[in-house]
């Protein structure tokens, strides 16, 4: 028997049905027992970065206790039969999320529990999959990434490229796969963006897939809601954290006079001799401590100012103030959409020279307010529909310094408001983030 499997746990085929249920449900009251048999076992999967710690009750009975996020709990016992199931986070009374699942007698299960922005989700498996043949290992994935979208994942031998491969399995988000077998070894993984290849949104180099390993790829957000997070999760066995390496990061450059600005960042070139104004796309970074410098103009390379680009961030390099004498700034990007009949807007001050903080309303309502210089405020959620009107201003000008009478904002999309220029001829732009 190899540790990743025992035939022992052999699930009702009733049971099979709920391998793909996702949706969060209100709680149901207690559970009911099917009236014989050794009682079932679940587990709980703390498959998110939002929730450090969860503890996880059935039928109002605390069952595991500060499971900690991309870490497993112990299995429980806890009869079978229909079982409320109830998330919470760690040393709180209130419910993140309860859902009402099939416990098999004598089975194994486990609850992952994964987050959106706004919300706990859990999706329930079985934990009773055969064993493949000798030489070989199975694997299926589910797509918790929820902000990230549908997504596609390759499976192939690591020395081979992206561009030759077929995808290995289409995956839409709160879903999870069929099983499928893989040579026992080593593969590279990639998660791309749902018929989009070049949309690379997890790149794994090398995963070991082990003799008669029975496993599942589990892909959770990020905190710029654009790349993925991995999780392995072995059938009645650990998991295995496979973090996104990289961050991406964008320069916005905006020094005054036209400045041709050059970013590079741990390694990695981000733009070369852009002139200002512009934004530049964003650009996939080995994520952690940045360092990296910056030129103006071609002139002594400055160094970046310190920061951390986390696994799985959007980051902008804000590039401001004259070519002889630039700053950097660091904002870090949130592009998890916005609801399904909402868009985000935020503002971000980059006015050389202006000596006051700005404001951007939409169709009069306050939006963004007093953002400093180099600073972008949070992201707000507007209702869309028909055009809206957009306007910034400041204490410090005479005049509005941008509007854009009929702005056509799209639902789930994210956009920023972006001021640069200076105080003397202010620029606006509306871009679309996401």
């Amino acid at each position: 028997m190899n540790k990743y499997f025992s035939r022992r746990a052999l699930v009702a085929a009733s049971a099979l049905a709920m391998l793909a249920a996702a949706a969060v449900l209100p709680g149901c009251g207690g559970g009911s027992d099917d009236g014989g048999g050794a009682p079932g076992r679940v587990r709980l999967v703390n498959a998110t970065t939002d929730y450090t710690a969860l503890d996880f009750y059935a039928n109002d009975v605390l069952q595991t206790k500060d499971t900690a996020s991309f870490a497993v709990g112990a299995y429980s016992e806890i009869g079978s039969g229909t079982v409320a199931m109830t998330l919470k986070r760690s040393g709180s009374t209130a419910a993140a999320a309860s859902v009402s699942r099939t416990v098999a007698s004598d089975g194994y299960h486990t609850l992952v529990a994964y987050s959106t922005e706004t919300s706990l989700r859990a999706m329930y498996m079985n934990d009773g999959e055969a064993a493949p043949a000798a030489g070989q290992a199975k694997l299926r994935v589910m797509n918790g990434a929820v902000e990230a979208g549908a997504l596609d994942v390759y499976v192939f031998p690591v020395d081979a490229a992206l561009a030759d491969q077929n995808p290995g399995f289409g995956i839409a988000i709160d879903t999870l796969s069929a099983y499928k077998e893989f040579a026992k070894g080593a593969w590279r993984v990639v998660a791309t963006g749902a018929g989009n290849k070049a949309d690379v949104r997890l790149d794994l180099p090398s995963v070991t897939l082990a003799d008669q390993q029975i496993a599942t790829l589990v892909l959770t957000a990020t905190p710029g809601g654009v790349l993925v997070h991995g999780l392995v999760l072995n059938q009645r066995a650990d998991v295995v954290a496979q973090k996104n390496p990289s961050a991406r990061v964008r320069v916005v450059a905006g020094t005054t006079a036209g400045g041709a600005v050059s970013v590079k960042a741990n390694g990695i070139t981000l733009s070369s001799g852009i002139a200002s104004p512009a934004i530049v796309p964003y650009a996939m970074v080995p994520a952690g401590a940045v360092t990296g410098e910056l030129r103006v103009n071609g002139g002594a390379a400055l160094a970046l100012p310190a920061f951390t680009a986390p696994p799985g961030a959007d980051v902008t390099l804000l590039v401001l103030g004259t070519p002889a004498a630039p700053t950097a700034f660091v904002l870090q990007d949130n592009n998890k959409p916005a609801a399904a009949t909402s868009a985000k807007l935020r503002l971000v001050h980059g006015v050389n020279g202006l000596a006051g903080n700005v404001t951007l309303t939409a169709d009069y309502g306050l939006v963004a307010s007093d953002i400093p210089f180099g600073q972008a405020s949070v992201g707000a959620s507007l209702v869309v529909g028909n055009p809206i009107r957009l306007e910034v201003t400041s204490p410090a000008a005479a005049s509005r310094l941008y509007l854009n009478g009929e702005a056509n904002l799209q639902a789930t999309k994210v956009y920023t408001v972006f001021m640069l220029g200076d105080a003397a001829t202010p620029l606006g732009t509306l871009v679309r983030d996401r």
